[in-house]
């Protein structure tokens, strides 16, 4: 029950609040701003690193060095403004936001009279800005449209041919791809939340479900069961002075009775606590179509014998769970045979490079001892509950070209 809470709680702590696109509003907590900061800051050092042909540009016009010099300074500042823009604009209404892209916008416009023409091109960072973290689909499609009207205007005002050569006649069509790539991610970013708010309730149901069933389970076990032993007590203590005898026998009668009922205790918190190889064979479909890889597995977990399901279904989640978080893998096989369970992905090989018995990386099969040293406490755990039943849990090179994970029970 911890396990499948925390695996509820989880994504709703690291997932970003459902804004165009990357945003984090006002109502985000610390480390939703830190997930929206990560996510900004990656994409705007890779959008810096185009706009090293502006400066390449700059540099080759023929001017002088003084020129350069405060033309490149102009643009530090303007990426400078570039970098903070979002500590300004988290945490703030649409009013503040629109604001600082206000502000950046003026920032930006003064660089036509500073770079001239060139300057164009840094507009790009406006558009960006807007789609990332103004939050409003309304805002990345005005920023987009004004920015692409005064380019022209730009190319109009110097003549058409010459900003044909010059290339400045481009930049319009490169802002409606950076405005639409926006829009994308955007419309992507909220099919993923989406998504993850549906997983959430899909989890969230399947507990309640499963605390009523165990709740009914206990009620079946032992309530009727404790009713009978409350009854016989107090009837024994009744006798135990006019008939110890009897008294005697429903003592022993509730004797037996708490035994039968302990044991029914037993097998209901056992089959609680025992993973089903059907459902995590359903789990697995659909993790993996939600992680977009392909996935070729048995539609239930029928060829297994029945005293090793429990175990199948356990590395089955561990083995997915790792594909899905480390592999980078597009394709996953799965197979099942009565004594065996292998998961095989085409991603980034084995788990932290393991290291066989000579220091170099196993092979197909090599046996895995005892704890490993690889894959942290998951395939510790698989080791751990593959001793108990006498099998054996294998890792290597799989055919696909990435991880394999085998468990295999010997032959009885």
């Amino acid at each position: 029950m911890d396990d499948v809470t925390d695996a509820r709680k989880a994504p709703r702590a690291s997932r970003p609040s459902r804004s165009f696109p990357w945003a984090a509003p006002p109502s985000t907590d610390q480390a939703e701003i830190a997930h929206a900061r990560r996510r900004w800051y990656g994409g705007a050092v890779f959008g810096l690193l185009w706009q090293s042909l502006l400066i390449v540009a700059l540099w080759t016009d023929g001017g002088s060095v003084g020129d350069h010099l405060g033309m490149t300074a102009a643009l530090v500042v303007l990426y400078a403004l570039y970098m903070v823009a979002p500590e300004l604009m988290w945490r703030r209404g649409i009013t503040g936001r629109l604001v600082v892209v206000g502000g950046f916008a003026l920032c930006s416009a003064l660089m036509l009279a500073v770079l001239g023409p060139l300057a164009v091109w840094s507009w790009l960072l406006l558009v960006s800005l807007s789609g990332f973290v103004a939050a409003r689909l309304w805002v990345a499609m005005g920023v987009t449209g004004l920015t692409v009207v005064a380019q022209l205007g730009v190319a109009a005002t110097m003549g058409w041919d010459a900003a044909s050569a010059s290339g400045i006649l481009f930049a319009p069509f490169i802002t409606v791809s950076v405005g639409a790539s926006m829009l994308f991610f955007g419309r992507q970013r909220e099919a993923e939340d989406r998504l993850g708010d549906a997983q959430d309730e899909i989890t969230r149901l399947a507990v309640v479900e499963e605390r009523a069933r165990f709740s009914r389970d206990l009620h079946d076990v032992l309530g009727h069961s404790l009713t009978v032993v409350t009854m016989k007590s107090e009837l024994a203590a009744r006798l135990v002075d006019s008939d110890p005898a009897r008294a005697k026998a429903e003592m022993q009668d509730v004797e037996r009775l708490s035994r039968e009922a302990l044991q029914g205790l037993r097998q209901a918190v056992s089959g609680y606590r025992e993973a089903s190889l059907d459902a995590e064979l359903v789990s697995a479909r659909a993790a993996l179509s939600a992680a977009q890889i392909e996935a070729d597995l048995p539609a239930t977990g029928d060829a297994a014998a029945t005293d090793v399901r429990s175990l199948f279904a356990w590395v089955l989640r561990e083995g997915v769970t790792n594909v899905i978080r480390h592999a980078a893998a597009s394709a996953v096989r799965i197979t099942i045979t009565r004594t065996a369970l292998t998961v095989e992905d085409d991603g980034t090989g084995a788990l932290g490079s393991p290291a066989g018995p000579t220091g170099g990386a196993p092979g197909v099969g090599a046996p895995v001892v005892g704890a490993p040293v690889f894959g942290g406490n998951g395939l510790r755990g698989l080791c751990e509950r593959a001793d108990a039943v006498g099998a054996t849990v294998r890792t290597g090179t799989s055919d696909l070209g990435g991880f394999l994970l085998r468990v295999e029970r010997g032959r009885r």
